[in-house]
């Protein structure tokens, strides 16, 4: 005589299908693809910024900004990218390290930004943020929010996080920081109150909706 739990329990896996597990490597080299066809977008709809076009002729920029903005962003967009890989399992721990480039980046910023309001004023260095606002705003909001509903089909959806919010919080921050960097490509406004108020605002902003609203859809 069957026992009627064992019938139920039957019943309850019957319609059970196994899941694929998460493969790192197919998240790096999708993010690759994503990043290459935002830097594609980017070059067509905007172009590319002189002195970097320099580059491919030998020519260095006269100053490191031009190179040092988009491959600030792209380094956080990267490490964020290692630390969503990291979060996405149960055995996923939280660690410090993982905030690190978070907030080397902010500092870096911060402290620039400081220097220059010491060195203009606010009148001055608030000249500097009268270009490229909508564009800039408007393409890391969409760009960053392209990225990351492909992020959640392919990766997110199938994530089993011990933290939820965290993995919201740089999954966000991570889609955001790549498209920024291949906006950079493009953007000439290099003060550092702009990178601040402009890009920063921006990348702050996505990664704070995006996070309130993604922390409970990564609930399991």
């Amino acid at each position: 005589m069957s026992d009627p739990h064992d019938d139920l329990i039957d019943s309850l896996a019957s319609g059970l299908t196994p899941t694929r597990p998460l493969v790192d490597s197919r998240l790096w080299l999708g993010t690759m693809f994503g990043l290459v066809l935002a830097i594609l977008y980017v070059s067509v709809v905007f172009g590319i910024r002189p002195e970097l076009k320099g580059l491919w002729g030998g020519q260095w920029p006269d100053a490191f900004t031009p190179i040092g903005k988009p491959l600030l962003f792209l380094l956080l967009g990267l490490t964020s990218l290692w630390t969503v890989t990291r979060l996405s399992r149960p055995q996923g721990e939280m660690k410090l390290a993982y905030w690190l480039p978070v907030a080397a980046a902010l500092s870096l910023t911060l402290f620039n930004m400081t220097l220059e309001l010491a060195r203009d004023g606010w009148q001055v260095s608030a000249q500097q943020l009268n270009g490229g606002v909508v564009s800039c705003f408007s393409t890391i909001l969409c760009g960053g929010l392209a990225g990351l509903a492909v992020l959640w089909r392919f990766w997110l959806r199938r994530a089993a996080t011990t933290y939820p919010t965290a993995l919201a919080a740089i999954s966000a921050l991570m889609c955001a920081s790549l498209m920024a960097s291949a906006y950079a490509l493009h953007c000439n406004m290099d003060a550092p109150v702009y990178i601040v108020l402009i890009y920063g605002l921006a990348v702050a902003l996505f990664t704070g909706v995006s996070t309130l609203a993604g922390r409970r859809l990564l609930s399991w």
